[in-house]
C-alpha cells in the first residue's frame, strides 16, 4: 500500500532501498534466525516479516532506463539495426533527440502576436545554442575518445614520467636486437624490423589505449609474413627468380634475388592489413576472433614455433638450409648437410642460447633481477660483437657469420616505392596473408591488452585497439615498416619494469629512432648466432605442451583440437595451419550452434521444481506429461534438429508412458526466427495428429513477440502459455481431467494460477524428497501435504534430532514444508543415508495424516544405528508451544499476502492482454 514518505517519522529497524517512488513493501525474508532451539544446538529459522521502504526522488528510473536501452542498441551489429528497428516496443530514446527540452515542450522559438515566428533579429535563439553546445560537446567526447593522448598526457606527472622513462628506454634495449632477428625470420633486411619498431610504436601511443601494450615486430606474424609472401612475385616483378616461365629456384629466394620488390609487397601486406583493421573498427567486426577456439589457436601456435626455431638452426649449424616452412623438408634437407656442421656456432649459439634461458628464469624467480631478463638479448649481442670483431678467425676461418652493413640515418619513405611496383594483382595474390596475418596480429594484441587492463583495473575497448594497430600499420607501411602487433614479451617486460602511461611507447620509438640515426655501425659484426639465440629463446614460451596436457585431462575433444591445428601447421604450412585453426573452430560452433541443448526435466518430490534428470539424481515424472527445456535461440540452422530430437524422445517414451502432453520451456530461447517459428507450428500440427498437446512455458519477450507476428499464438491459443513450468503442468493436467470428464474447458480454465471452478488440485497422499542437488552445503528436505497440519514442524524437528540432523534452515507455509539439513561435521548428508531417511519420513508423515499415529515427546523413532539424544525431546517440548504460536501467525499472514498476490496477479493479466492488443 502506498503512503508519504515521513523521514523523521521512520523506524530505525526497517530497511531502506532506493526508488523513484514512494511505496511500502512487506517481503517474506525466510534467512532471519530465531533464538528458538529445537533440541541438542538445532537453531530453527522461522520465517519473519520485514518492511522495506522504498525511498523516493533518490534516483531517475527513466534516466536509466533510457541509458540502458540505447546500450542496447548500440550492442546490436549494423545490420541487426538496419532491419529489426521495428522492434523497439520502448519508443524512441530522448537523449538520442536532437531537440532540447525548449524545442520537445513547443518553446523553443519565441512568437510574436500575430502568431508568427520572430527571426528578425538574426540572432540564433537559446535553443539553437544549447543544441549547438551540445553538439560540441558530444563531438569533443568523440575525438577525445578516439585519440587517447588527450586523456593520458594531461595526467603525467613527475612519478609517471620517471616509471614510463624506466620502462620505455628498457623496452628499446629489448627491442633492438629482437627486431633485427624477426625481420630476418620475415625475409627482410635487418633495418626494416627497426623500422617497424620505431613508427608503429610511436603511432599507438597516440591511438592506443592500453598503457603497457609493446607493439612492434613479432615473431608469428613475421613467419605468417614470409610464408605468404615467398613465390608470390612474377617473372616482371623478380626476372632473376625465373627460367624462362618457371621458376628458377621454386620462388624461395625471391626475397634475396629482388630485395626491394619483395620490401614493396611486405609494405602493401601492412598498408591492407590497415584498412582491414578501420573497417573492422567501423562496422565493429571485433568479436569475430571470439570464433577461433583457444585450443586451436594454441596448437597453431606451438607448431609455428617449433618451424621458427627450426628455421633458425641454420645458424648454430653454419650450414644453409632451404627458406621452407615445411619441418619435413627442414629435417630432409638438415640431415643431408649433417657432415657440413662447424663446430664453432654450434658450441657459441648453445652457449649464448643457454644464457639466455638462464637469465630468463633467474629473472622471473628473483624480482631483485628482475631487469636482467629484459636486457639479456642487448648483453648477449654485445658481447658476440666483441667476439667477432676482436677475432677474425672466427668469421674467416670458423665460418661464424655476421650481420655486415646495416644502412643508417632517417626512415625512408616507401609510398612511392608500393604505388609503383605493386598492382591489383599483387593485391589478389597476397589477400590470404593479408588477412591471415591482421587475425592473429589483432586477436594476439587484444588478449594482451585485456590482460594487462585487467591486472590495473582500466577498461580496454576492442574497436579503439583496433583503430589503433589500423592507424599503426598504415602509417608505419608508408615508412618502410611491415606488418605489426602487440608483443608478449616486451609488454610483459614493460610492465614488469611499471610503466603507467602510453610515454613508455613514445620514449621506445624515440630510442629507436636515435639507434637508427646514430649507431647502425656497431651491428655490423653482430654475428648470426646471437639473433638465432634471441629468436629461439622467445619463440619457447610459445609451444604449449603444458597446454595440451591439460586439455587431455580436462577434455579429450578439445586435445583433438589442439593436435590436429598442431599437425596441420608443422607439416603443411603456417597459412595452411591458420586455415585449419579457423576450420576447426567454426566446425565446431557450428557443431554446436545446430545441436541446440535439449534438458529433460522432473519434479522434485515434495515441491513445485522442475529440474534436469542430469542435476536432480532423484524425482518424479508426470504422468502423461513430458518436459523439455531448450537450451539455446532457435533459428533455421537448428529447427529442424529439436524437432528430430523431440520426435526421438517421444518414441522412446511410448513404451513406458503415453505422452498426451508436451511442455517445451524455453527461457533459455533469447530469439526464434521465422523459420523456427515455422517449424514450431508444425511440430504443434504433426503432435495434435499424434494427440498430443503441446504448451510453451517462460517465453521470453523477444521470442514472443515472433510467434505473435508468425500467428503461432494465435493458432496455437494463449491458453497454452504459461509462465511457469509449474503452471503448465497444472493447466495440462486440467485439460486432461476435463477432457476424460466430458467437459469443455475455456482457455481462461487451464491457464491461471487461482483455484479452477471444476477442478482443485489436491493430492491425496503426502510427499518428501531429500536431495543433495539443489545446495551444494547442505541437504535438502521437501514435504508435500495434503492438507494443513497443525504443530508438524516440532514433530519433524524433533525427528531430526533423533537422527542426529542438524537443521540450518527451515521454511513452512500450509502446504509445504522445506528443510535444509547437515550431518556430522557439519556436511551434507551421505547419499547411502537419504533413502532411508526419506522412507522413514513419508511413513511418519503419512501416520499423522491419516490420524494413525502421533509421536509424543517419549516417542523413540528409529533412524537406524544413529546415537539417541534423550534431550531433545524434552527441549522440543518446552518450545513447541511458543512456535507453534508464531506458525500459526505466520500462516494467517501468509494467507493474507497470497491473497493480494492473487488479486494483483489477476490485474496484471488485464493489464498485460491490453498492453498486447495496444501493440497489435
Amino acid at each position: 500500500s502506498s503512503k508519504p514518505h515521513r523521514p523523521a517519522e521512520a523506524p530505525t529497524s526497517r530497511l531502506h532501498a532506493m526508488a523513484g517512488f514512494s511505496q511500502t513493501v512487506r517481503t517474506l525474508f525466510s534467512g532471519v534466525e530465531a533464538e528458538n532451539h529445537l533440541g541438542p544446538s538445532i537453531p530453527v529459522r522461522t520465517t519473519t516479516m520485514v518492511d522495506v521502504e522504498l525511498m523516493p526522488q533518490d534516483i531517475d528510473s527513466k534516466e536509466i532506463a533510457n541509458r540502458l536501452r540505447k546500450r542496447q542498441r548500440k550492442s546490436k551489429s549494423v545490420f541487426v539495426r538496419m532491419w529489426d528497428g521495428g522492434d523497439d516496443v520502448h519508443g524512441p530514446d530522448v537523449s538520442d533527440c536532437e531537440c532540447t527540452s525548449d524545442e520537445a515542450s513547443g518553446t523553443g522559438a519565441s512568437s510574436s502576436e500575430d502568431g508568427s515566428s520572430d527571426t528578425s533579429s538574426g540572432e540564433p535563439g537559446p535553443s539553437i545554442g544549447r543544441k549547438c553546445s551540445k553538439q560540441a560537446a558530444v563531438f569533443a567526447r568523440m575525438v577525445k575518445r578516439r585519440l587517447p593522448i588527450l586523456d593520458w598526457a594531461p595526467r603525467i606527472n613527475c612519478e609517471s614520467l620517471q616509471a614510463d622513462l624506466l620502462a620505455g628506454m628498457t623496452v628499446c634495449v629489448m627491442v633492438i636486437p629482437q627486431s633485427m632477428s624477426y625481420a630476418n625470420v620475415a625475409g627482410l633486411p635487418y633495418v626494416y624490423g627497426m623500422y617497424s619498431a620505431c613508427v608503429p610504436t610511436l603511432v599507438y601511443a597516440l591511438f592506443g589505449e592500453s598503457r603497457q601494450l609493446a607493439v612492434g615486430p613479432v615473431a608469428m606474424v613475421s613467419l605468417i609474413l614470409r610464408a605468404g609472401l615467398i613465390g608470390k612475385l612474377s617473372f616482371e616483378d623478380c626476372p632473376q627468380a625465373y627460367n624462362g616461365d618457371e621458376p628458377k629456384v621454386g620462388g624461395a629466394d625471391q626475397n634475396v634475388l629482388c630485395t626491394d620488390a619483395y620490401i614493396s609487397l611486405a609494405c602493401a601486406v601492412a598498408f591492407m592489413i590497415g584498412v582491414i583493421n578501420l573497417l573492422a573498427c567501423v562496422f565493429k567486426l571485433s568479436f569475430l576472433v571470439s570464433f577461433l577456439g583457444h585450443p586451436v589457436i594454441s596448437g597453431f601456435s606451438t607448431g609455428s614455433a617449433i618451424i621458427i626455431g627450426c628455421s633458425q638452426l641454420k645458424y648454430f649449424l653454419g650450414v644453409k638450409l632451404p627458406s621452407t616452412d615445411n619441418i619435413v623438408e627442414l629435417i630432409c634437407a638438415l640431415a643431408e648437410q649433417i657432415r657440413d656442421v662447424k663446430p664453432a656456432p654450434l658450441i657459441l649459439g648453445t652457449i649464448f642460447l643457454s644464457f639466455l634461458a638462464i637469465t630468463k628464469r633467474i629473472s622471473k624467480k628473483n624480482s631483485r633481477f628482475r631487469m636482467l631478463g629484459p636486457i639479456g638479448p642487448l648483453l648477449t649481442c654485445m658481447a658476440g660483437t666483441l667476439l667477432v670483431w676482436a677475432w677474425p678467425a672466427l668469421r674467416e676461418d670458423y665460418g661464424v657469420a655476421h650481420v655486415g652493413h646495416v644502412p643508417g640515418g632517417s626512415i625512408p619513405i616507401s609510398l612511392g616505392s608500393v604505388k609503383r611496383e605493386v598492382t591489383w594483382e599483387h593485391f589478389q595474390a597476397i589477400q590470404v596473408t593479408t588477412f591471415s596475418v591482421a587475425l592473429i596480429g589483432y586477436m594476439e594484441s587484444i588478449a594482451i591488452s585485456k590482460n594487462l587492463a585487467s591486472q590495473h583495473g582500466y577498461p580496454i575497448n576492442a574497436g579503439q585497439e583496433l583503430l589503433a594497430l589500423g592507424a599503426a600499420n598504415i602509417v608505419g607501411s608508408c615508412f618502410s615498416c611491415y606488418p605489426v602487433t602487440g608483443s608478449f614479451s616486451r609488454s610483459a617486460v614493460a610492465n614488469t619494469t611499471g610503466a603507467q602511461t602510453q610515454l613508455a611507447g613514445v620514449i621506445t620509438a624515440l630510442g629507436m629512432l636515435l639507434v637508427l640515426l646514430f649507431l647502425t655501425p656497431l651491428f655490423y659484426y653482430l654475428p648470426m648466432f646471437a639473433l638465432a639465440a634471441i629468436v629461439i629463446n622467445s619463440v619457447t614460451s610459445l609451444i604449449a605442451y603444458d597446454v595440451a596436457a591439460e586439455l587431455w585431462r580436462v577434455k579429450k575433444w578439445d586435445f583433438v583440437l589442439w593436435f590436429v591445428a598442431f599437425l596441420g601447421t608443422l607439416f603443411i604450412g603456417p597459412l595452411q595451419g591458420i586455415g585449419i585453426a579457423v576450420l576447426l573452430s567454426l566446425v565446431v560452433i557450428i557443431y554446436e550452434a545446430v545441436r541446440p541443448q535439449l534438458t529433460i526435466l522432473w519434479r522434485v518430490p515434495g515441491t513445485s521444481i522442475f529440474r534436469s534428470i542430469d542435476q536432480e539424481t532423484e524425482g518424479q515424472f508426470i504422468p502423461n506429461v513430458f518436459i523439455v527445456r531448450l537450451g539455446a535461440s532457435m533459428y533455421f540452422a537448428n529447427a529442424s534438429h529439436v524437432k528430430d530430437a523431440l520426435l526421438r524422445y517421444l518414441d522412446d517414451l511410448a513404451e513406458v508412458d503415453t505422452t498426451e502432453y508436451l511442455v517445451l520451456e524455453l527461457s533459455g530461447v533469447l530469439n526464434i526466427d521465422a523459420t523456427a517459428a515455422g517449424v514450431l507450428q508444425e511440430i504443434v500440427e504433426d503432435f495434435r495428429s499424434r494427440g498430443i498437446h503441446t504448451a510453451f512455458a517462460m517465453v521470453t519477450r523477444r521470442a514472443m513477440r515472433t510467434m505473435h507476428k508468425s500467428n503461432l499464438v494465435s493458432f496455437l491459443g494463449e491458453s497454452w502459455f504459461f509462465p511457469t513450468v509449474n503452471g503448465a503442468v497444472r493447466g495440462c493436467l486440467t485439460h486432461q481431467a476435463a477432457a476424460r470428464q466430458g467437459l469443455a474447458v475455456m482457455d481462461m480454465d487451464i491457464n491461471t494460477d487461482a483455484p479452477n471452478p471444476h477442478f482443485n488440485f489436491i493430492s491425496t497422499e503426502p510427499e518428501v524428497g531429500v536431495s543433495n542437488d539443489l545446495f551444494h552445503q547442505f541437504t535438502t528436505v521437501s514435504i508435500g501435504l495434503p492438507r494443513p497440519i497443525a504443530d508438524l514442524m516440532p514433530l519433524l524437528m524433533e525427528a531430526f534430532a533423533a537422527g542426529d540432523c542438524r537443521v540450518v534452515g527451515a521454511q513452512a507455509d500450509n502446504l509445504q514444508h522445506t528443510y535444509q539439513l547437515v550431518g556430522r561435521g557439519g556436511q551434507k548428508l551421505m547419499r547411502k543415508d537419504l533413502e532411508p531417511l526419506r522412507v522413514r519420513l513419508l511413513e511418519l508423515v503419512g501416520q499423522i495424516c491419516r490420524g494413525d499415529h502421533r509421536p509424543d515427546s517419549g516417542d523413540e523413532l528409529d533412524f537406524g544405528s544413529q546415537p539417541e539424544h534423550p534431550a531433545a525431546g524434552a527441549a522440543a517440548q518446552d518450545t513447541a508451544q511458543s512456535v507453534a504460536e508464531a506458525l500459526a501467525a505466520e500462516r494467517l499472514k501468509i494467507a493474507q499476502a497470497t491473497q493480494r498476490a492473487q488479486d494483483l496477479e489477476v490485474k496484471l493479466r488485464l493489464l498485460g492482454g491490453t498492453l498486447e492488443t495496444a501493440a497489435a
